[in-house]
């Protein structure tokens, strides 16, 4: 299993650094969790195919996270005709605002390649190469406004994406701690690391993985990393992480 950073900054862009959005690939497929402008760019500039892609999971319905959405269902719809996949949004309006705004562009998707779901709590998704679990979180208050994190499995590899959470990370995902994991991705933005050593050295995996990040935090972490007892990565635009 392999994961490629395509974009690591908080809610906007910096010089280096696009937003989120994380390639996973396994056994000769890909998907996506989350789609971050300029997602479609980057994955055709690093090879990647979009005949590879199942799934695009979506944590939650703001711009730095979904902004590159109707680029890739245009990659779906206009240039990769033998491409299938499925679009995995987190609100049950989501997909016909998104639908009404690929109409006002005059996008016109096929409905017999690319399908669309909205996520609810649980498995969201479940083929031969992994297996995603949806968990909320309270990033956007209130419901009916969702936000999640994923927990994808395959046969031997198991990768948590925390997603966005709240100011003062009570929401962090319990089952981080409580079962082990090949990695965990972790957002760097949404709170003060130097608060919160003990949260991430009380997770259970081979490497903890921190992805969305913010200045005021990113500078922390050398100071930090000493202090956890797992390998540490702090994600880069463009680095892929072999797991």
């Amino acid at each position: 299993m392999k994961l490629t950073f395509f974009g690591t900054s908080h809610g906007a862009p910096e010089v280096g650094r696009f937003c989120s959005g994380t390639l996973l690939e396994t056994d000769g497929v890909s998907y996506l969790v989350d789609c971050g402008a300029p997602v479609d760019a980057l994955m055709l500039n690093r090879g990647k195919r979009f005949e590879d892609l199942r799934g695009i999971f979506i944590t939650h319905m703001h711009e730095d996270h979904m902004g590159t959405l109707p680029a890739v269902l245009k990659e779906f719809g206009h240039y990769h005709p033998t491409a299938h996949g499925t679009f995995y949004l987190p609100e049950d309006g989501a997909i016909e605002a998104f639908l009404a705004w690929d109409r006002a562009m005059h996008g016109g998707y096929d409905a017999n390649r690319v399908s669309f779901a909205t996520v609810k709590p649980g498995v969201i998704h479940d083929d031969d190469h992994v297996t995603v679990t949806a968990y909320l979180t309270e990033h956007i208050r209130p419901f009916p406004s969702y936000a999640y994190d994923f927990y994808c499995k395959s046969e031997d590899k198991h990768v948590l994406f925390t997603g966005d959470l709240r100011g003062d990370l009570s929401d962090f995902p319990k089952t981080a701690q409580d079962l082990h994991r090949t990695a965990i991705v972790s957002e760097l933005t949404h709170f003060h690391v130097e608060q919160h050593v003990d949260t991430f050295a009380a997770c259970d995996c081979d490497v903890l993985i921190f992805n969305h990040m913010i200045g005021y935090n990113t500078e922390k972490m050398p100071d930090i990393i000493p202090k956890l007892p797992m390998a540490v990565h702090v994600a880069a635009d463009g680095d892929e992480v072999v797991l």
